[in-house]
C-alpha cells in the first residue's frame, strides 16, 4: 500500500477547495447552475405546452408566469451566459489559448450583457411597453 505524506495531503485538499477560488472556478459553477436551470425550464415548458390541449388554464399561467418581466430577465441573462461561456470553453478546447482567460471571460459577459438588453428592448418595443 502506498502511504501519502501528510503535507502532500493537505496540498492537495487545497488545491482542490482553495481559499480564494479562481474565475474559472466560479465560471463552472455558473455555467452547471444555468445549465440545470435551463433544462429543468425547458423540461416544463414541454410539459405545459404539451397539456395545452388538455388544460387551457395552466398554459395561461404559463405565459402569465412568461410574460413578467422579471422572470422574463432572469431567463434571458441565464441563456446568454451559459452560450456565452459555452462559446469561449469551445474556443479554448480548440486552441485559442493565446487569449488571456480572465479578459476573455469578462469579455465573453459584457456580449452576454448585450445580448440580454438588445433582447429586452426588442422586446420592449414589440409589447409597445
Amino acid at each position: 500500500m502506498c502511504r501519502v505524506s501528510k503535507e502532500k495531503r493537505i496540498r492537495a485538499y487545497a488545491e482542490l477547495w482553495p481559499e480564494q477560488p479562481r474565475w474559472g472556478l466560479r465560471a463552472w459553477w455558473a455555467q452547471r447552475i444555468t445549465g440545470v436551470a435551463l433544462v429543468a425550464y425547458a423540461v416544463w415548458h414541454i410539459v405545459t405546452a404539451a397539456n395545452a390541449p388538455r388544460d387551457p388554464a395552466s398554459f395561461a399561467a404559463m405565459l402569465g408566469i412568461l410574460h413578467h418581466p422579471a422572470v422574463f430577465l432572469l431567463m434571458m441573462a441565464g441563456l446568454a451566459y451559459h452560450g456565452a461561456n459555452g462559446v469561449r470553453l469551445v474556443l479554448f478546447d480548440l486552441g485559442w489559448d493565446k487569449m488571456r482567460r480572465r479578459e476573455a471571460f469578462w469579455g465573453f459577459i459584457a456580449g452576454a450583457a448585450l445580448l440580454v438588453a438588445l433582447a429586452s428592448i426588442a422586446r420592449m418595443a414589440s409589447r409597445g411597453s
